[in-house]
């Protein structure tokens, strides 16, 4: 399944609320800013990361796009997060994008090299579901 919605883009980053459950099931949330390649997305956290270990023992995951035109209202993406390869995800941070916010190149290119030398690593969200949230 891919992210069709008006909230996210098909190629680009976003800010995300990610939760994932931590080590006693509970949920946990993590703002992120998410990068989406052909109505995929990807993250990317430091491999040592408490949020990178829990996705890890469990891949279930639900990220919140918020509606900036009204914050209480958006989308929510439930899913399943895998380790992927960083290569990807660095060309998508070269490629431009229709990004909702623009992420400083200094971020970017810190971000690449913490990849390039294996500190951070990619998690790709294979999405199960894509819905509307929020007041009605």
């Amino acid at each position: 399944m891919t992210s069709a919605h008006r909230l996210l883009p098909v190629d680009g980053s976003v800010v995300i609320y990610m939760l994932v459950r931590g080590k006693d099931g509970r949920p946990t949330g993590y703002p992120m800013t998410g990068m989406f390649q052909g109505g995929q997305l990807e993250i990317t956290t430091y491999r040592k990361a408490p949020k990178a270990q829990f996705l890890l023992a469990d891949d279930r995951v639900c990220c919140v796009v918020a509606d900036p035109a009204d914050t209480s209202r958006g989308v929510a993406i439930r899913g399943r997060a895998a380790p992927a390869p960083a290569d990807g995800f660095v060309a998508g941070t070269q490629s431009g994008g229709q990004a909702a916010i623009d992420v400083p190149d200094e971020v970017k290119q810190t971000v690449r090299s913490r990849l390039e030398s294996d500190k951070r690593m990619v998690f790709r969200i294979s999405i199960d579901s894509v819905r509307e949230v929020g007041a009605s």
